[in-house]
């Protein structure tokens, strides 16, 4: 009787040496999967903070190189636009100023003068804000960007790994009473 016992219980504890080997091997395959089948997900606040930095890299950051590319275009013709306006306002301010101070009696003259400046000035202001709007739109943009970047991502990785399970053969199903599982052969 002794001698079964001893048999039963080194059969127990062999099973259950092997069966933590398993689980300990499962564990270390799982905490390192291969870099090239899973895809980074990108931070959605990086991106944000990225664009704030500098407008439309957080679009490159989140993936959207077509958006980024027209953030980086329409800042860049923003501050080109509010520069040139500045140049011809600053001229045309000059301009007036000086007449003004030549001609003071010549209200129509004056005031054709100041009304050509003040259009110039309007149209730099209308670039500077244009600037601002495109800079917080880009803001924006890259957040809602990552976060569809990450969920397509998901919804690709979720979709490859169903295809494995069915290539194996195995069926996965959900009722609102039972949840089964099944092993699908076809001949």
């Amino acid at each position: 009787m002794r001698f079964l016992l001893i048999i039963s219980l080194l059969l127990l504890s062999l099973h259950a040496s092997f069966a933590q080997e398993v689980e300990n091997g499962a564990d270390t395959e799982q905490q390192t999967p291969e870099p090239a089948e899973q895809e980074r997900l990108v931070s959605p606040v990086g991106a944000m903070v990225r664009s704030a930095i500098f407008p439309g890299w957080g679009q490159f950051y989140s993936r959207g190189y077509f958006r980024g590319s027209l953030t980086v275009l329409g800042i860049g013709g923003s501050v080109v636009g509010a520069l040139l306006a500045q140049n011809s306002f600053e001229n045309r301010y000059n301009a007036y100023a000086t007449y003004a101070s030549l001609a003071p009696n010549d209200e129509a003259g004056v005031l054709e003068r100041y009304e050509y400046a003040n259009q110039r000035y309007k149209l730099r202001t209308f670039f500077m804000y244009t600037g601002i709007g495109i800079w917080v739109y880009s803001l924006i943009d890259s957040y809602v960007n990552a976060n569809f970047y990450n969920a397509t991502t998901l919804i690709q990785s979720i979709e490859k790994d169903a295809q494995d399970i069915e290539k194996l053969g195995i069926e996965v199903g959900a009722t609102p009473s039972r949840l089964y599982l099944g092993i699908v052969k076809t001949f």
